[in-house]
């Protein structure tokens, strides 16, 4: 738990020292949790099920595709439960995500001469996603008073004045307020096991991450999703 805290108050001492003493296991057991039981409650909920309809067909138009009234009702019979876990930035909380990510922070820090040995590079991917566990926190209750499950932390939720479908607005909603942070705390992960500046690292992570977010915008606008 003092690593937990520390993520989030100490993040450059905190990112040293895991990097110094790899220790994953009670942090990432506690991010799951947080990843899943908020889950389990909203979607044991009328209001959350609706929601999770809702968000697959907005998902389906975004990308140009049409949910007639057949298929309309398939959803409600049958609840897209995954729906809820690739939206809302929650798929960077996947297993399969922080294992990928830790593989990648050790071939980064290899390929400037460092060494982040895997138990070390995995405990750095799992604490980092300790702020996107927060977020989870935060947005849950959220997501039950607007009865949406788009993302309430979202780039394009925090400027006012952009329209619907726009591409800035498309760009900006990809774009989440605490993977940016998440991104962060990663760069300091790698800084502490290479000696270089973190900013070198968060500028690459920013290119992958906003790169990812421009192919998202441009596929739903070519696609004449709405």
């Amino acid at each position: 738990m003092r690593r937990i805290a520390g993520v989030l108050w100490h993040p450059r001492s905190t990112m040293a020292a895991l990097v110094a003493a790899p220790s994953w296991l009670t942090t990432w057991t506690c991010v799951l949790a947080v990843w899943l039981v908020p889950a389990g409650w909203l979607l044991s909920t009328g209001t959350g099920r609706q929601a999770l309809i809702d968000e697959r067909v907005r998902q389906v138009e975004a990308f140009g595709g049409r949910v007639d009234d057949a298929a309309y009702e398939a959803l409600r019979l049958s609840p897209p439960w995954t729906t809820y876990f690739t939206s809302g930035g929650r798929l960077l909380l996947s297993p399969p995500v922080t294992l990928l990510v830790a593989a990648g922070l050790g071939l980064l820090a290899r390929m400037d001469g460092g060494t982040l040995r895997i138990g070390a590079a995995l405990a750095v991917s799992v604490h980092a996603t300790v702020v996107l566990a927060l977020q989870q926190l935060v947005a849950t209750p959220l997501h039950y008073l607007r009865e949406s499950l788009t993302s309430p932390t979202n780039l394009a939720v925090l400027v006012p004045g952009l329209e619907d479908g726009t591409m800035g607005a498309r760009l900006l909603g990809a774009v989440e307020v605490f993977g940016l942070w998440w991104l962060w705390l990663l760069a300091l992960g790698v800084a502490a096991a290479t000696g270089r500046p973190a900013r070198r690292y968060l500028g690459r992570g920013l290119v992958v991450y906003l790169g990812v977010a421009a192919i998202l915008a441009v596929t739903m606008a070519l696609s004449g999703g709405s």
